[in-house]
């Protein structure tokens, strides 16, 4: 379902002139309240207050950047329905959504054996499935092709921002922590009714006694949250390219959703 450049890029500079000078990115940490999440090797210490953990580095570090508004969809150990976190985003205009997470190995893989990165994104049916959904709600069919187009737009822009997070966590953790970008083998629904681009953020593993171990360190978090702010600040310069130069920002043949390989290590 690749865009093609002029449609892409014509998306890319509408959005950009009339964007506000401030860039809003809103952060998920994942679980929350009753929903721990994955257990880690501390005990009373879960995946949900890792994500928050980092969360709140990220945006401490892109408070220090101008024209940054960071919005954080959880602040304390709470439970947070699905669509909250959603309305959460879309609701502060963001114009990126984090969805912070951590990994734990299944019993076929074998706990403690699995160890990296992860980054997810909608897979081709279900922004299918949101095409239609808001050619639904539109009132004519102008409107429904210019609300699919936008929904396509931002499944593009979700791929070029989980590679931009990828290139970053790799340069900071190593390439062989790179598990690579995916659209199945997690939980999306947290991707599904935004109105910008998603990624879900799969940050390691908790039962991998050195990994999970180093996520708990003030080094392992604050390295991951720099990693992270650096790749949002990445994509807000590249947003502000586009005002100049839109085709920076379209892919090239063959980088659309659908041609897009899960890479496992």
């Amino acid at each position: 379902m690749a865009l093609g450049f002029a449609s892409l890029a014509l998306s890319l500079v509408l959005a950009a002139g009339t964007a506000s000078p401030v860039y809003t990115v809103a952060i998920d940490p994942g679980h929350g309240g009753s929903n721990r999440g994955a257990p880690t090797k501390k005990a009373g210490t879960y995946e949900k207050h890792l994500t928050l953990a980092i969360a709140k580095r990220v945006a401490a570090m892109l408070k220090a950047e101008r024209d940054f508004k960071v919005v954080l969809c959880r602040t304390t150990d709470v439970l947070v329905p699905i669509r909250a976190r959603v309305r959460c985003a879309n609701e502060a205009r963001a114009r990126l959504f984090i969805s912070l997470h951590a990994n734990a190995a299944s019993a076929e893989e074998g706990p403690g054996t699995q160890r990296g990165f992860t980054l997810f994104v909608l897979p081709v049916e279900e922004v299918d499935k949101e095409v239609a959904r808001v050619a639904l709600l539109a009132a004519d069919d102008s409107e429904a092709a210019w609300a699919g187009h936008k929904v396509r737009a931002a499944a593009e822009q979700s791929l070029a921002a989980a590679r931009r997070i990828q290139w970053r966590f790799a340069d900071a953790m190593g390439r062989d922590r790179d598990r690579g970008i995916r659209q199945a083998g997690a939980t999306l629904d947290i991707l599904q009714g935004l109105d910008m681009p998603g990624v879900l953020v799969e940050v390691g593993f908790l039962d991998n006694d050195e990994e999970g171990a180093y996520l708990l360190t003030d080094e392992g978090q604050r390295k991951v949250a720099r990693a992270l702010a650096d790749a949002i600040v990445d994509l807000r310069g590249r947003e502000r390219r586009a005002r100049k130069e839109p085709m920076i920002t379209a892919p090239r043949p063959g980088q659309g959703l659908s041609h897009e390989k899960a890479k496992r290590r």
